[in-house]
């Protein structure tokens, strides 16, 4: 029996569950960054760590797929640079 195709409005619902999804990943994600950003802040550490974050780069882009691999890099370096920037912020705040 062949599977009915989606129709394009039932994709565009299916894609914002999954926009949702992100949001919501990406505030706990941010959320995160901030605690972080406190850690460093009380240990005197830096915000930018390269190595880490060339390692978790590297982590990502090896189980990838092929096809998705230079999209999905692209989306962990803008995070990253979401994140520094938040931990900036949260890192410089008077207390």
């Amino acid at each position: 029996m062949k599977e009915k195709k989606k129709t394009l409005e039932q994709l565009r619902e299916e894609m914002d569950v999954v926009d949702e999804e992100i949001i919501q990943a990406f505030r706990n994600r941010m959320r995160i960054s901030s605690e972080i950003a406190k850690y460093k802040k009380e240990n005197g550490l830096s915000i930018l760590d390269i190595d880490r974050e060339k390692s978790k780069l590297d982590r990502i882009v090896k189980n990838d797929e092929d096809d998705l691999a230079a999209f999905t890099s692209k989306l962990y370096l803008v995070l990253a640079d979401l994140s520094k920037e938040y931990q900036t912020i949260i890192y410089n705040k008077e207390d």
